[in-house]
């Protein structure tokens, strides 16, 4: 029994796969089967071919579908949407604009340890207060930019997106009002 045994989880054990040798089978089977649909265009997929005719002539297509396509205006943007995209807008520029003031505060700080270390030459100590100071005028620059972006952010998120208006179409003709009927008699 024990030879059996042992002969079995040998045989398993040599067959058994790896996970990495799984995953990596499953790579090159993918890499073999790319995808190879390409969308250009959104919205509705264009027609498919005509059916034959009963005669077995095909239908012959409109005439007017380049023209039909040029008449055809885009949609006003939804407002919504545009609200959207400048909060984003707004909310990458103060990331930006925050990273930009981190990168000059680490400059300032290296600059002022170039200025106070123990053994310093006259004139790298000069160019270090020099380029300190441009540093400090443009992190102030930076630090009011921040502070205005923020500022435009948050009047605009608490103003909120712009409402919908449906406007109700006005109608050509009054409607006639409609006349109460009177009510039907029983009959005996």
């Amino acid at each position: 029994m024990k030879p059996l045994l042992v002969m079995l989880l040998l045989a398993t054990s040599i067959q058994a796969q790896s996970l990495a040798d799984a995953a990596r089978q499953e790579r090159e089977r993918q890499a073999k089967h790319k995808s190879t649909v390409i969308i250009r265009e959104t919205g509705a997929p264009p027609a498919a071919a005509s059916p034959a005719s009963a005669d077995g002539k095909p239908n012959e297509p409109d005439a007017k579908p380049a023209e039909a396509r040029k008449a055809v205006v885009p949609p006003e943007p939804d407002a919504a949407a545009l609200w959207n995209a400048k909060a984003d807008e707004l909310r990458k520029k103060i990331a930006d604009l925050q990273d930009q003031e981190t990168a000059l505060q680490l400059q300032q700080v290296n600059q002022q340890n170039q200025i106070y270390a123990p053994v310093v030459d006259p004139v790298l100590k000069d160019q270090a207060q020099a380029s300190l100071s441009q540093t400090i005028q443009q992190l102030a620059k930076t630090h009011d930019d921040l502070d205005m972006t923020r500022k435009e952010l948050d009047a605009m998120l608490a103003e909120g997106p712009p409402k919908k208006v449906q406007v109700e179409p006005t109608p050509a003709q009054p409607r006639p009002e409609a006349q109460p009927q009177a009510a039907p008699q029983p009959q005996p």
